[in-house]
């Protein structure tokens, strides 16, 4: 495991907890040591955008990030919003030109000027400017009269006044034409259920549950994570993206949950006498068991791995968890995947959109689970948290 990405994880979290409360300063400290640990982690730029004070740096770590991952979609809108930021800057501190301001005296509260105390504005000036007018309008028609009895008169003014009509020489080349351009449709924009968070691409990331045992992690795609006012578009806010978290009560149903068979193997954590959590999938069954030591805490139904591709069995930790993210592979392609914790290689417990047949064998390898029950899961359990697979 990476330990300078996931103590720049842990700054990242960290910084955002400090952009929900306002604190930009520290915000901006905690980005900076993250983006010193790990100078690819597009998230760490991100965040030194939203919370440097300067437009004009904001921008430029705005454009880093967009530099690191170009498809991010994040990135794009940080770079929007930090440019509007700095024209709206620049506009406000540039003055107003051609326009006179005159000083206008505020009487003390109740007192109210009297109007015959006001003297006569400018009447000497509008009265010049009557004067000049008339004298300009004479002049004009003195003009205008001359030329029109010279165009009468004289045949050479005539012929510049009334010119002949000139008759244009086609030739072969034609420069341009004019032609009707269909407006483009307006396309809705794509609202995603989840917004995924960045990775560092040092670290090998898995997409999508692999058809055989891969031996190469693919790397993860990551794209934006949603916002409270920016789901790092920014909306109109003074971040470009502050990062929203979904806490879920750690408290399951008070109805009783369905216990595992007697018979079910059980991993050596188990029988410490611990209240250590551990995850116990049952492929069998084609359940999820939450323990804390030998007590059940919760359980949910699932879709494992079919003949053809099926889950691993044998004891894994839980090595890296990511809010939402894209799986592909041959054939398929499911963006914002939610809720993911990979335990040995491409495989991992995940959150699942595109079916609801939990109960059967419907994945690549990897176990599915409801949204909500993802959600519950992935707060529940951290990084170590054992897995425990068999059938």
């Amino acid at each position: 495991m990476n330990t300078k990405f996931l103590e720049a994880r842990e700054l990242v979290t960290k910084a955002r907890e400090a952009l929900r409360r306002g604190d930009k300063e520290s915000a901006r400290g905690l980005g900076e040591k993250a983006a010193l640990l790990m100078p690819e982690m597009e998230d760490a730029w991100l965040v030194l955008a939203a919370s440097d004070p300067n437009p004009e740096d904001a921008l430029a770590y705005a454009e880093k990030a967009l530099e690191i991952n170009p498809e991010s979609s994040r990135a794009h809108r940080a770079v929007e919003w930090a440019q509007g930021r700095l024209n709206q800057a620049r506009a406000s501190s540039e003055p107003l030109r051609g326009v006179e301001t005159e000083s206008v005296s505020v009487n003390p509260p109740g007192q109210v000027e009297s109007p015959k105390s006001n003297p006569p504005v400018k009447a000497k000036s509008n009265k010049r400017v009557w004067i000049f007018a008339g004298a300009f309008a004479v002049l004009a028609c003195v003009v205008v009269a001359v030329a029109a009895w010279t165009a009468f008169t004289n045949p050479a003014f005539a012929s510049i006044l009334n010119p002949q009509p000139v008759v244009a020489v086609p030739t072969n080349e034609v420069h341009w034409a004019q032609v009707e351009i269909a407006k483009p449709a307006k396309v809705p924009a794509d609202v995603d259920a989840f917004e995924p968070q960045a990775a560092d691409t040092a670290t090998p990331v898995p997409t999508e549950e692999p058809t055989a045992l891969p031996t190469d992690v693919p790397t993860l795609e990551p794209t934006a994570v949603p916002t409270e006012a920016p789901t790092l578009a920014p909306e109109e806010t003074e971040t470009p993206g502050t990062i929203s978290m979904e806490f879920v009560e750690d408290v399951p149903a008070n109805d009783p949950l369905p216990l595992p068979p007697a018979s079910a193997p059980k991993p050596s954590v188990a029988q410490s006498g611990s209240d250590t959590r551990w995850i116990d999938v049952d492929l069998t069954n084609q359940r999820v068991y939450a323990y804390e030591g030998e007590t059940v805490v919760n359980s949910f139904i699932v879709s494992t791995g079919t003949w053809l591709t099926p889950t691993v069995t044998g004891e894994y930790k839980i090595y890296v968890k990511y809010r939402s993210a894209k799986m592909s592979g041959p054939g398929y392609y499911l963006p914002n995947v939610p809720y993911i914790m990979y335990f040995y290689k491409g495989y991992g417990l995940h959150g699942t959109y595109w079916h609801n047949n939990f109960g059967t064998p419907m994945s690549h390898g990897c176990v599915n689970l409801t949204i909500d029950d993802a959600a519950w899961l992935y707060n529940w359990a951290s990084v170590g948290t054992l897995v425990n697979v068999h059938y």
